[in-house]
């Protein structure tokens, strides 16, 4: 999905009504599934006209997949800072929020819905679980992908490693209570998904060699 630089004459504009968009074009996908959303019924709930919104979007694939991203990471200030400052705190703290933030967004209502309607429609678009799964857990590994790339532990591995590392923390995280989830079943509480988070945050320490009791 098109975005404009913040220094751009109609950045807020552009930025409102991209909002504007994002929200129609979810509210299409959950309410009529893939299938049933078109482009004309996005900018008409929108309330922009076609051009607009293919100013925004190229297609209705670019449109899922914004919407699939901004599930696993929304456009949100508050969000930002405080990562911003977590980063100064020892990266076992950072990973621990980085997993329950993950669990949290995966677990989402509307992140559920949205892969309920991935799954009923893969027989008609085989390609959108492929759009999907990098929209959705792909943005999740590349979060932390970058944050690993800021803290002073990781800065001497490869990006390519910190990639890896990055998957493998995600990878932990989706245990089969997922699928759970998706089947309709109860989510795990706070503390399993704290668990799961600690878990896979020492194991991503371990992997880099460094001792668990200088980061607790």
């Amino acid at each position: 999905m098109k975005s404009w630089s913040s220094d751009h004459p109609k950045a807020k504009l552009m930025a409102s009504k991209r909002a504007d968009i994002l929200a129609a074009a979810k509210a299409s996908f959950l309410d009529t599934g893939y299938e049933g959303t078109s482009m004309e019924s996005i900018a008409k709930s929108a309330n922009v006209s076609i051009m607009t919104l293919y100013r925004h979007a190229e297609s209705k694939d670019d449109l899922f997949s914004a919407v699939i991203s901004n599930a696993c990471d929304p456009d949100d200030e508050a969000e930002r800072a405080q990562m911003e400052a977590l980063l100064e705190k020892p990266l076992r703290d950072v990973l621990l929020w980085a997993g329950m933030t993950a669990q949290s967004r995966l677990m989402d209502p509307d992140t559920i819905a949205l892969m309920r309607t991935v799954i009923a429609g893969t027989s008609r678009f085989p390609g959108l679980a492929e759009m999907a799964h990098t929209s959705l857990v792909g943005n999740l590994e590349g979060m932390v992908a970058f944050m690993l790339g800021l803290k002073q532990e990781t800065l001497g591995i490869s990006a390519e490693r910190r990639s890896e590392l990055a998957v493998q923390f995600i990878d932990r995280l989706l245990g089969t209570h997922m699928l759970g989830v998706l089947m309709g079943l109860p989510g795990p509480s706070t503390q399993q998904q704290q668990e799961r988070a600690e878990i896979a945050a020492d194991a991503l320490i371990a992997a880099l060699g460094q001792p668990l009791s200088a980061e607790r």
